[in-house]
């Protein structure tokens, strides 16, 4: 069995790259995600808003589980994490101006940052293997 920092020195420097900025989605949106849990009063659980924060820890976890296996070299969390990314865009777009501002801008640089770390070259061949020979 190969130790998960055998695994990880073996992954590409562009998918660690990736991995470590899903990890940093990973933390803000379990992390406001459980701020939110927090907050919540009895008027907001009985009006069914505690939903939200679960869904915001849910989100972060499924993403920590995505930068998990991204490093594992499983091919299978390439597409949800492509997927996270392309849902993420326009939720940043729509957090622009005024105060979220900062929030927009950060969502939006990780969130095409893993795209294209996620499909290059590189991360490509370690997740799906070589491409076959032509003959």
């Amino acid at each position: 069995m190969t130790s998960p920092l055998a695994t990880l020195r073996r992954a590409p420097v562009p998918l660690r790259i990736a991995a470590a900025l899903v990890g940093i989605q990973t933390l803000g949106f379990a992390g406001f995600g459980l701020y939110e849990l927090g907050q919540l009063v009895a008027a907001r659980i009985v009006s069914g808003m505690a939903a939200e924060p679960l869904v915001l820890v849910a989100w972060g976890l499924a993403l920590g589980w995505g930068a998990y296996a991204l490093l594992g070299g499983r091919a299978v969390a390439r597409g949800p994490v492509l997927a996270a990314q392309l849902i993420q865009v326009p939720t940043a777009w729509s957090l622009r101006g005024g105060d979220t501002t900062w929030a927009a801008v950060a969502l939006g640089l990780t969130s095409l940052g893993v795209m294209v770390l996620v499909l290059f070259p590189a991360s490509t061949r370690y997740l799906v293997g070589p491409r076959p020979e032509r003959s």
